[in-house]
């Protein structure tokens, strides 16, 4: 099982080209371009790739832990049924006392975005293979490249630039 999860990050960082990645990206390429499995086992894949040491995350990006080019790969791989059954479904969550309601963890830019796509009639793997090739050729922020396929579809992108900026520069603006 150790190859294969090197032979998984190995195969998702060959195949965008690049050395580190976002978990929204990870999570929308893995799901939406590669069709590897849904959205939710993306996420689950994440972090189970980072507690076996396959990948780690630094400043805010996913990166492998080993030389990816280091591993031999089979010319169409998709993670075996085995993998994914190690993923897992989330935990049932067990019953509490009656807790005031948590507001819902914020929205990333990227899944923001891709919900403004939606909303003026992109699909979303359409939306998500745009958004990969934008930023595989200019080497950009994930949330970037998505205005860029945005603002190329006729949508305003003004109310979202600097949202954009704000949480590529990690500043929170209240």
């Amino acid at each position: 099982m150790e190859d294969e999860i090197k032979v998984c990050v190995a195969a998702f960082f060959r195949s965008i080209g690049k050395d580190a990645t976002t978990t929204d990206e990870f999570v929308m390429s893995s799901s939406l371009e590669m069709k590897w499995m849904a959205p939710s086992d993306a996420k689950r894949l994440v972090s189970y790739l980072r507690e076996n040491g396959a990948m780690e995350e630094r400043n805010g990006f996913l990166r492998p832990t080993f030389d990816v080019y280091s591993v031999d790969l089979p010319i169409t791989y998709k993670p075996s049924a085995e993998l994914v059954s190690k993923l897992g479904k989330a935990p049932a969550p067990v019953a509490k006392r009656q807790e005031a309601p948590k507001e819902a963890a914020p929205k990333s830019m990227f899944e923001t975005l891709m919900s403004v796509a939606v909303s003026n009639g992109m699909k979303p793997p359409e939306f998500v293979q745009g958004s990969n090739k934008i930023n595989r050729k200019l080497g950009i922020d994930a949330s970037v490249a998505s205005l860029i396929v945005l603002r190329d579809a006729g949508v305003d992108i003004t109310p979202y630039v600097d949202a954009v900026r704000n949480e590529i520069l990690g500043v929170n603006p209240s």
